[in-house]
């Protein structure tokens, strides 16, 4: 008797743990879609905000030019021009070699 009482435990305690895994699985494969998905709008989001940064620049740039008298953005203008002009200084340095 005692026997029965020790296997039906042992099932009883396999079952629950049978289900647990069960649980834990779905629960895993759900949080692993969750994270691809926020993955994918994590890349989206700072694929825009370099867009967007590039916008500002051209923007600061156009500034720059537009006959402002704020001094800062000719200022802004003046260095974005000097490093595009050393940017193209080196792949002309490139193409060279």
């Amino acid at each position: 008797m005692a026997k029965q009482q020790v296997v039906n435990s042992l099932a009883e305690k396999v079952g629950r743990v049978i289900q647990d895994n069960t649980r834990l699985r779905k629960e895993c494969a759900d949080l692993v879609g969750e994270r691809d998905k926020l993955r994918s709008d994590n890349r989206a989001l700072q694929q825009q905000v370099g867009e967007l940064q590039q916008r500002i620049s051209l923007l600061e740039l156009g500034e720059g030019f537009g006959g402002t008298q704020d001094e800062a953005a000719k200022k802004r203008a003046k260095a974005q021009i000097n490093r595009l002009m050393r940017e193209i200084d080196r792949c002309i340095a490139l193409v060279n070699k």
